[in-house]
């Protein structure tokens, strides 16, 4: 009797001191959805999207600032008397001066804090963070969950990157290449996606618009799916439904400084076609206006990002490291200089799925 007892009381014990180790109940969390940093003359002003579930409806908005980013959000328990909680959050969005001054200054708490998921969807606002997380649709603020989605939705229109938070820092550590990052836009009907920043190092350079962002995703091996419109005299306007796609890109030479190739395939239906005159030579011509548009767009892309501003966003330096390390031990220093005046062939073949010619003659 006297052990069932002590065993008894052990339990308890052991139960009081459990229960007293520190951790806050649901109702003390504020479980975050979603970060804005914006650099402000105190610091940092940091916008919170929150709720007090783990699901997503009836999302509060807090502000808050700091010297750092940390301090900032520490501070929402001032003002909420609840304790941050991140392992739910959806996503970081960066304001534009944020990027501008280096976002070198306030990723390390992402990265290091351990209550935090580095795995997270990451964006840069064409302005300020806050006014993309501040975004109302029909009264209510737009969920973080659809607000997320936009970063994995490239995958659907071919036009915006999906970048996580360890992409964009393996992106600055990876030998002789660049960062990117998606850019949204806070508008009155919602938020859009409007094209790739790039950045030198961890601060902002400039941006690609959507065509070039399609040229990047092509180029890079990221492209999945997207609409591709084509124009001409005999064809009309013919709207692709880009279905796969792969490239690859060949270190051609390193003899007169570095040279390239970049090879895209891509599959593709007609989904849509109005006017033009079809006939026997429409698929071959199809074929070559659709490759040589989606040519012109990494091309122009390379030459922005990687001739003009020096921003290797496509990992050919990458490619020297790793193929011809003797080579970049003696001239990776100097690759700035050398990705300007290298050379950038881009050869894209887009191969269209055949319909009948009297459906075509049909449609036209």
């Amino acid at each position: 009797m006297k052990k069932a007892i002590s065993v008894l009381l052990l339990g308890l014990a052991l139960a009081a001191g459990l229960s007293g180790c520190g951790y806050p109940e649901l109702y003390e969390r504020i479980l975050v959805h979603g970060i804005g940093v914006d650099l402000c003359p105190e610091g940092y002003r940091v916008t919170v999207r929150s709720s007090s579930s783990a699901e997503d409806e009836g999302e509060e908005l807090f502000t808050c600032q700091g010297e750092t980013v940390l301090e900032a959000l520490s501070s929402l328990s001032l003002s909420t008397g609840r304790e941050p909680f991140y392992s739910h959050n959806y996503l970081v969005v960066f304001g534009k001066e944020c990027a501008r001054q280096g976002l070198d200054r306030c990723l390390d708490f992402f990265i290091r804090y351990y209550n935090t998921r580095p795995a997270v969807s990451v964006f840069l606002a064409e302005d300020t963070a806050e006014a993309v997380l501040s975004v109302e649709r029909d009264g209510k603020l737009l969920k973080m969950s659809q607000l997320e989605a936009l970063g994995s939705g490239g995958r659907y229109n071919g036009q915006s990157a999906h970048v996580e938070l360890l992409d964009f820092v393996n992106g600055v550590l990876r030998e002789g290449g660049s960062p990117v990052l998606p850019v949204l836009a806070a508008e009155e009907e919602g938020v859009r996606a409007t094209g790739t920043a790039y950045f030198e190092g961890c601060r902002l350079k400039s941006t690609l618009d959507l065509d070039q962002s399609r040229g990047f995703l092509a180029a890079s091996d990221r492209l999945e799916q997207g609409e591709l419109v084509v124009s001409g005299p005999e064809l009309g306007t013919v709207t692709l439904s880009l279905k796969e796609s792969s490239a690859r890109v060949r270190l051609d030479s390193l003899e007169a400084g570095p040279s390239f190739t970049v090879s895209i395939e891509v599959q593709a239906d007609v989904s849509a076609k109005a006017g033009g005159s079809g006939g026997p030579d429409f698929y071959p011509s199809l074929e070559r206006a659709a490759g040589e548009l989606l040519a012109g767009q990494a091309e122009s892309a390379i030459r922005q990002a990687v001739v003009e501003d020096r921003c290797d966003i496509f990992g050919f330096g990458n490619q020297i490291y790793r193929q011809r390390p003797g080579y970049w031990r003696e001239n990776g220093e100097n690759w700035k200089e050398l990705m300007g005046g290298g050379s950038y062939q881009v050869q894209a073949r887009v191969t269209v799925r055949r319909l009948e010619e009297e459906t075509l003659r049909g449609m036209g």
